[in-house]
């Protein structure tokens, strides 16, 4: 009966089984799936496209191509579609068909306006932005070898103005977003690296970088709070994509060359100058080379020229970045190494840095985990301070100059010696920084529903540089062998250990939502971040050796301090911030966004130390309106943007609105002679507990057009800042027993900039080349507005010759930050009639002096007389960039134009003073009575001080800033030896410069605001030209 009943129940299995297997057969909705294979090219040469994504849409199947473009899926449903994609191309869909080997062309995708771009705690596609915003990709970064990455984006973006502050290796350039920001602080963007914020620039290669996109607007920046008020930089850093790893190399090696400079005088012509000085009845100072050579007649047959000793021309470069990146099953990774090398073209400079970063991010369900972990090495080696001055006071009638020349007796009289000292003692000195650098971001974002997702941030820096700066023994004997003592050329040792750290924790909760047309998107922000900065130093005099220098092998005094010189202090600054924003959108037409932003600052006192900064931002996509349909052919683009923004800043000291002692002011009360030197200190701050926020008001009116498909694009911005209770440092009188360096900082000045940029760009193909040229303009006027109290004027920055100090730049109401008030001339007093009328206001002047001008009819001649003569910063900016790609042939060039900005030649007016110019052989004199350069008198002479209008210059220039020609092997040679990219490029940097200014080098960036424009004896930029090559498997 069992066994019946088994037999029943098999029986009925087997029908039914074979029932479901009749039914999966016949039946065409439980058909079998297929195999779909085929090869993905490029609709312009026809060649596969390796790494292009292969999907079947609604469902997890999908696979990439391989080297040659060709891809395989099996299981593949036999009704469905297939969607291939790949980075820079349009998105291709084919149905599925049985047994079909497919052939897909796929075609560049120009649709520039739909680009992702970067706003800040999200991203927004470019036709939805309401805000300035402008993006730089990494080829175009990659194109220029530098150690900065700031100075890759000159001419790039219109309202950036980026100025190399000098030529040196491993030098940061100024950069200013819309103009200047502030007065007593800093200048710079904030820079946020993959979500960071960052106290300073964060030191990354251009290998680094995916992309940079620049808030330039208040409204964009608000978001910011505190921070936003010099503009921000967003760096997104590579990142892997899914698929096999792919290896990169890019290396290149080149020479730098420098191309101008002053023309100095040899010995010969030195002789004549000593000459005519004494044929003017001029005393002859003791040391001055006349003198020296009536000692010493053996010099006459010197012919000393120590540029060349200081210049070294065709110094090398190198740059070589190695990149492997991948992924597969959720996981990508990125891991990218670089060293880059460069010898400085002034003696005892150059700079050397390695940089290693590991991205990755790992998807789960609904987690995403991201990690970005950096670090850097670097070495910089600085020249000594006052290197041309010290040049320029050498006379070429000198001994001749051998830096490696060891301690030992020279010929000469003494005073020759002494002068050949105090040269050697500049050229043997070195100041080398050895800098570490380590970051750490940890990212994690949680979907919790849809449209709602949390996102928290974890990033840590810790940075610290050792610098080592060594004066070595230099000692120089007489004939008698006795030395002969020079306190400039005394040796010692110095070491400052400077440490900064960083830390934030940001959580991020967005939420966006979609209605029929209308997109809704909000943002909450809270963040913590801490930075903390901490120096000191050892200083020790009279080195025993040189062998190996170091504090315990000196035996003079010593000093130990705090601070990045002999004054500064440690210091810790907090931040807290809590932010909203919301954002709507109504069918791509109507744009709307608004945020707040409250920041509170540990730099204030607790009255003052919150502040809010709210923006709304507004956009009408017209070209989005049914009345618009019949033009989109032509016009497919046009928006109407306008934004209002606050910002706020804190970048000035921690503890400005506290007191401050300073030490090292020791006192004797009975006398120095026969009392006690007593240690003591001084007040040299005052406490200023109202010190508040700096705010900026900004109001921004855009326009974006784009023509034909977006081959042509047009984008123009105008904007109205108003900074309002700037804080200006005020001086204390000395009586008040502050020192002579006393100040108060307080908010007592108003500034504003308003300006207008355009950007222009076009890209087209003809026959099989594909071009592209680009252009941007921008123009910032500046102005300060209010200064409070009486005293509507302010030494700001001076130039230092060696022999006289003078304030050139100032801060002074209804002029721009950092102008120059030079002492106005009327050329040289060239007749006696002339002469007489001058010594009016100038009894001691003589035939040949240069003539000031009493401008305000006082009688005197004083700081009252000053005029406007312009400054460092540009009037304008001018960028042009354009491109073409040719069966593998690649050509770029990049130019730049400063126009406006002006110069004081320090440079000039310090070899005017010792006499060594060629000019000077041109010089005023009885037998040269129509010459404009004045006479020779002294060093110090009012002849030749920086103060007189006569050294200003027009320092506008047009600087071919980069060119690349470049050839890659056709893709189906070079996978034959297994590669997917093999390419041949030569480059130029600063190749041609076309200007007025007759120095060094028209762009004097130096510390972007008070010494902007002076040229000191500026380290030059020079060329750099290289080749290279890169490689991909």
């Amino acid at each position: 009966m069992k066994r019946q009943k088994r037999l029943t129940l098999h029986y009925f299995g087997n029908c039914v089984m074979t029932s479901l297997i009749f039914l999966l057969l016949s039946n065409p909705m439980f058909a079998q799936n297929v195999t779909v294979k085929g090869r993905v090219v490029s609709a312009i040469d026809d060649l596969g496209i390796i790494g292009a994504a292969v999907r079947v849409e609604g469902t997890n199947i999908g696979g990439i191509t391989d080297v040659e473009g060709h891809f395989v899926l099996q299981n593949v449903p036999a009704k469905g579609v297939l969607s291939f994609s790949y980075v820079g191309y349009k998105t291709v869909r084919v149905t599925i068909t049985k047994d079909k080997t497919y052939l897909i062309k796929m075609e560049e995708d120009s649709k520039v306006l739909d680009e992702v771009v970067v706003v800040g705690y999200g991203t927004m596609r470019k036709k939805e932005l309401t805000g300035a915003v402008s993006r730089v990709v990494s080829e175009e970064l990659a194109k220029i070898s530098t150690s900065d990455v700031g100075s890759a984006l000159q001419g790039q973006i219109a309202g950036v103005n980026v100025q190399a502050s000098t030529g040196q290796p491993g030098s940061s350039a100024n950069i200013q977003i819309r103009g200047i920001s502030s007065i007593n602080g800093s200048n710079n963007p904030l820079y946020v690296v993959d979500g960071v914020p960052f106290d300073g620039d964060p030191g990354l290669s251009p290998n680094e970088i995916e992309s940079i996109d620049v808030l330039k607007d208040a409204a964009s920046a608000a978001i910011y709070g505190t921070r936003g008020a010099g503009g921000v930089i967003l760096v997104t850093t590579k990142s892997g994509k899914e698929g096999e790893m792919r290896i990169s190399v890019d290396a290149n090696y080149g020479i730098q060359k420098i191309t101008s400079g002053l023309d100095l005088v040899n010995a010969s012509e030195s002789i004549y100058l000593a000459c005519l000085f004494a044929a003017k009845g001029e005393q002859i100072a003791p040391n001055y080379v006349w003198n020296s050579l009536w000692q010493n007649t053996n010099l006459f047959a010197n012919d000393s020229n120590v540029l060349p000793v200081v210049e070294c021309d065709n110094q090398p470069m190198s740059n070589v970045s190695l990149t492997l990146s991948g992924g597969k099953n959720n996981i990508t990774y990125s891991l990218i190494g670089n060293f880059f090398k460069q010898d400085g073209i002034l003696l005892n400079s150059g700079y050397e840095r390695y940089n290693i970063r590991a991205n990755s991010t790992f998807k789960k369900s609904r987690w995403t985990v991201y990690t970005n972990l950096s670090a850097k090495f670097d070495k910089k080696e600085s020249p000594a301070w006052g290197l041309y001055q010290q040049i320029y006071s050498y006379k070429p009638t000198s001994i001749q100059v051998d830096p490696d020349k060891p301690t030992g007796s020279v010929a000469g009289d003494d005073n020759q010696k002494l002068a050949f000292g105090n040269v050697m003692a500049k050229f043997k000195e070195t100041n080398v920084s050895n800098g570490k650098g380590f970051n750490v971001n940890f990212s994690v974002n949680y979907d919790i529903m849809k449209g709602l997702s949390f996102n928290t941030r974890l990033g840590t820096g810790y940075n610290i540089d050792r610098i080592i700066k060594v004066n070595p023994l230099f000692q120089v004997f007489d004939d008698e062998g006795n030395e002969i003592k020079n306190a400039n050329t005394r040796s010692g040792i110095r070491k400052t250990t400077q440490i900064s750290t960083n830390l934030s924790w940001e959580n991020v909760l967005n939420y966006n939502l979609t209605v029929g047309k209308h997109a809704f998107k909000a943002t909450m922000v809270f963040s913590l971040e801490k930075y903390t900065f901490e120096s000191y130093y050892a200083d020790k005099k009279d080195l025993i050796s040189n062998e190996l220098p170091s504090l315990g092998a000196a035996t003079g005094e010593s000093l130990i301090g705090v601070g990045t010189g002999t004054w500064g202090q440690d210091r810790t600054t907090t931040l807290v911030g809590m932010l909203g924003r919301f954002q709507y959108n109504y069918a791509g037409k109507y744009l709307l966004s608004a945020s707040i932003r409250k920041d509170g600052s540990s730099r204030f006192t607790k009255h003052n130390r919150w502040g809010y900064f709210p923006s709304v931002s507004a956009g009408w996509n017209i070209s989005e309106e049914a009345f618009w349909q019949k033009m989109k052919k032509t016009v497919n683009m046009f928006k109407l943007r306008a934004s209002y923004g606050t910002t706020g800043n804190q970048n000035f000291g921690d503890y400005t609105s506290a007191a401050t002692l300073s030490t090292l002011y020791d006192y004797a009360f009975q006398g120095v002679s026969g009392g006690v030197l007593n240690l003591g200190s001084i007040q040299t701050s005052y406490a200023n507990a109202d010190v508040k926020w700096e705010t900026t008001e900004q109001y921004n009116w855009g326009v974006d057009f784009a023509f034909w498909n977006n081959r042509l694009t047009f984008t123009s911005d105008i904007y109205l800042s108003k900074k309002k209770n700037m804080l200006f440092p005020l001086k204390i009188p000395p009586i008040a027993g502050t020192g002579t360096s006393g100040s108060v900082v307080l908010n007592v000045g108003d500034m504003q900039n308003k300006g207008i940029e355009f950007a222009l760009g076009w890209r087209d193909k003809v026959g099989e080349v594909n071009y592209r040229v680009s252009a941007t303009y921008a123009r910032n006027v500046n102005e300060i507005t209010r200064m409070a109290g009486t005293n509507k004027r302010s030494p700001l920055g001076s130039v230092s010759t060696g022999n006289s100090t003078d304030d050139i730049t100032f801060l002074c109401e209804g002029m721009e930050a950092g102008a120059f008030l030079m002492m106005p001339t009327n050329g040289i007093a060239n007749t006696d009639a002339k002469l007489a009328e001058y010594q009016k206001l100038r009894p001691d002047a003589k035939l040949g002096d240069l003539v000031y001008v009493d401008r305000n009819k006082d009688g005197l001649l004083n700081d009252d007389d000053r005029i406007f003569c312009g400054s460092g910063a540009p009037e304008a900016e001018i960028g042009f960039n354009a491109g073409l790609d040719w069966k593998g042939f690649d050509f770029s060039m990049n130019w730049y134009a400063s126009i406006g900005n002006e110069i004081v030649n320090g440079s000039k007016v310090a070899s005017y003073q010792h006499n060594v110019n060629r000019d000077m052989l041109y010089q005023w004199s009885l037998d040269n009575p129509t010459s404009t350069i004045p006479s020779y008198r002294t060093t110090s002479h009012f002849n030749a001080r920086t103060y007189a209008d006569i050294w200003v210059e027009d320092g506008s220039f047009l600087r071919l800033k980069n060119i690349v020609l470049g050839y890659a092997l056709p893709k189906h040679i070079v996978r034959k030896c297994g590669l997917t990219k093999l390419r041949f490029y030569l480059a130029a940097d600063n190749l041609l410069t076309l200007t007025k200014y007759d120095g060094y080098d028209p762009e004097v960036g130096n510390d972007g605001l008070s010494t902007r424009g002076l040229d000191m004896g500026t380290y030059p930029i020079a060329v750099q030209m290289r080749g290279g090559i890169q490689i991909e498997f």
